[in-house]
C-alpha cells in the first residue's frame, strides 16, 4: 500500500459509477459525484483525470463475494475491470469486500429521509464511502 496521499475508491456498476475520495492526511472520507459509465474508455479517462487533478496515489476498488466470502462470476468481472483499470491509470489498485455497501447505504440515505430519486443519485457514492472507509480501517 502506498502511505501518503489522496485514496480514490470506487463503486462500480455497469451505467453508474460510485466515487469517494480521502483528505491527504486520510482521515475524512468524501463522496464525490457519481461518473457515468459511458464505457471503458471514458472511464479510464475520466478516472485518471481525477487521478492527476487531486493527487490520489491510490485507488480502492469494490470487490464483490459472495455471503460465504468466496469469489463468483461478478468478482472474475471485477478482477478484469481492475486489471484494465491498473494497466489505464497511473497510481496502484486495490481491492475491497464490498458486500452490503449498497443496502447499508440505501440504509443510511432512508435514515435521512432521501426520497427514491435522491438515493438513486447518492446510493454509489455512499457506498464507494463505505468501501473506502472499509479500507482504511483494514490498513
Amino acid at each position: 500500500m502506498v502511505d501518503s496521499g489522496k485514496i480514490l475508491a470506487l463503486d462500480y456498476g455497469l451505467r453508474r459509477i460510485g466515487l469517494a475520495i480521502t483528505d491527504k492526511q486520510r482521515t475524512m472520507v468524501f463522496p464525490r459525484p457519481i461518473l457515468e459509465h459511458k464505457g471503458e474508455s471514458y472511464v479510464f479517462e475520466q478516472i485518471q483525470k481525477i487521478v492527476s487533478e487531486e493527487g490520489v496515489t491510490a485507488i480502492v476498488l469494490g470487490y464483490p463475494f459472495d455471503d460465504r466470502h468466496v469469489e463468483t462470476t461478478q468478482t472474475e468481472k471485477m478482477r478484469a475491470f481492475g486489471e484494465k483499470l491498473s494497466a489505464a491509470v497511473s497510481v496502484p489498485v486495490f481491492f475491497e469486500d464490498e458486500k452490503y455497501t449498497t443496502a447499508q447505504a440505501e440504509a443510511l440515505l432512508d435514515s435521512y429521509g432521501y426520497d427514491y430519486k435522491e438515493k438513486k443519485t447518492q446510493r454509489d457514492s455512499i457506498a464507494a464511502m463505505l468501501i473506502l472507509q472499509s479500507y482504511l480501517d483494514r490498513v
